[in-house]
């Protein structure tokens, strides 16, 4: 089970926004704000700038239009963060997949 999965509306096309009640830190690594390093199914790493606005609110910003670009990704997909537990490259703390509405 993923970290965060959230279905991609309009506003998720520039940068990613979160919202959700956490209990902690979803991503412990990059908590205090900073970079991301966040692996994608076709083994691409991003280097996503991550910032905690409030406790219920995080967002994901820097090359995400790239990646919405480079995957394909539409409003009514999901996308999907989870530990990279050393699934590909250790150069990422986390992969990231894109759930088409399609599937």
């Amino acid at each position: 089970m993923a970290i965060v999965s959230k279905m991609i509306d309009e506003g998720d096309m520039k940068q990613l926004t979160i919202t959700k009640n956490f209990d902690g830190e979803p991503f412990p690594s990059a908590a205090h704000g900073g970079k991301m390093r966040v692996i994608d199914e076709q083994r691409t790493l991003w280097r996503f700038t991550y910032k905690v606005k409030s406790t219920n609110k995080r967002v994901l910003s820097g090359p995400w239009e790239q990646f919405v670009q480079n995957n394909s990704v539409r409003v009514g997909d999901t996308v999907a963060i989870d530990n990279n537990d050393r699934w590909s490259s250790g150069a990422a703390e986390y992969k990231i997949e894109v759930i088409s509405r399609g599937s």
